[in-house]
C-alpha cells in the first residue's frame, strides 16, 4: 500500500508549561497550534495568506528562572562552604548544588526569552511553543518564505481606488 504523503511538518517539538503541552505544526496553507493537556486536545489554525505581523517580544523568562536556579545554587553553597569549613562532608548541600548550578548554566545556555504572536485581520493569536528567542528565530526563518509565497497573489492584485469623501454638510 502506498504510503499517503505528510501532511504536516513539525515546527516544535512539544513544550511543557504546567499541566500541557504545546506544539506548532505547518502544512503548505496554515500553521496549526496544537495544545494538549493529556486527556484533550485544543487546535487552532492561522491561514499564512491571513497573517499580517509577527511580533517577537521579550519576555522575563530567563532571569525568572536564573532567580530561582541562582537563589538554590547560592544558599546551598553557602551551606556547602560551611560543611566543609566545618570539616565535615557536605552531602545533601553538595548534591543541591550541583544539580542547581546545571540547570541555571542550561538556562542561560538556551538564551533569551520571548513571546510570538500572529497577527491576523481578526486575531491575534500566541504561539506557545517559541519561548526563547534562538527558536523562535529559526522557526520564523523557516516560514517566512512559505508566508510570502502564500502571499505573493495579494501584491498583484490591484487597490481598489480611493472613496472620495462626501461634501461636507453645511
Amino acid at each position: 500500500m502506498p504510503k499517503t504523503p505528510r501532511t504536516y511538518q513539525r515546527l516544535t517539538r512539544p513544550t511543557s508549561s504546567i499541566g500541557s503541552y504545546n506544539s506548532l505544526w505547518v502544512a503548505k496553507d496554515h500553521l496549526l497550534i496544537v495544545k494538549s493537556n493529556g486527556y484533550s486536545e485544543e487546535y487552532q489554525q492561522l491561514q499564512l495568506r491571513d497573517i499580517q505581523g509577527i511580533c517577537i517580544v521579550d519576555s522575563g523568562r530567563r532571569f525568572n528562572w536564573a532567580l530561582g536556579w541562582g537563589t538554590v545554587a547560592a544558599v546551598s553553597g553557602l551551606f556547602t562552604i560551611g560543611s566543609y569549613f566545618a570539616h565535615e562532608t557536605p552531602w545533601v548541600s553538595g548534591v543541591i548544588l550541583i544539580p542547581s548550578l546545571v540547570a541555571f548554566t542550561w538556562n542561560q545556555l538556551l538564551g533569551a526569552g520571548c513571546q510570538v504572536v500572529v497577527m491576523t485581520g481578526v486575531q491575534a493569536a500566541k504561539l506557545p511553543s517559541l519561548v526563547r528567542w534562538p527558536k523562535a528565530r529559526k522557526v520564523l526563518a523557516r516560514i517566512r518564505p512559505l508566508i510570502d509565497a502564500a502571499q505573493a497573489d495579494l501584491l498583484t492584485q490591484p487597490v481598489a481606488a480611493p472613496v472620495e469623501p462626501p461634501p461636507p454638510l453645511v
